[in-house]
Parts: structure tokens; sequence; C-alpha cells
């Protein structure tokens, strides 16, 4: 799981999900990465 966590935080970097919020003027972006396994979870 956490490097399945480790990889979604990965693809928010690679795609730039925080693009339009910085364009806004957003300055502090919090980025968690989220793996599911059943009921365990790993947040990178």
């Amino acid at each position: 799981l956490s490097a399945s966590a480790a990889e979604a935080l990965k693809q928010i970097e690679d795609r730039h999900y925080d693009t339009e919020m910085k364009d806004r003027g957003i300055r502090e972006i919090v980025k968690y990465g989220i793996a599911f396994a059943g009921k365990n979870v790993e947040i990178a």
C-alpha cells in the first residue's frame, strides 16, 4: 500500500492537478496520495 500511495502522490505532481489553484493565487496546497485495500489505508 505504501508504494501505491506514493504513486498516487507522484500522479498529482505529474499531472499538475494544482495548476488551477496556483493560477487563482492559492499558495498553500496540501497534497495527499491515498491507497486502499479492503479496510486498510495508506496515506502519503
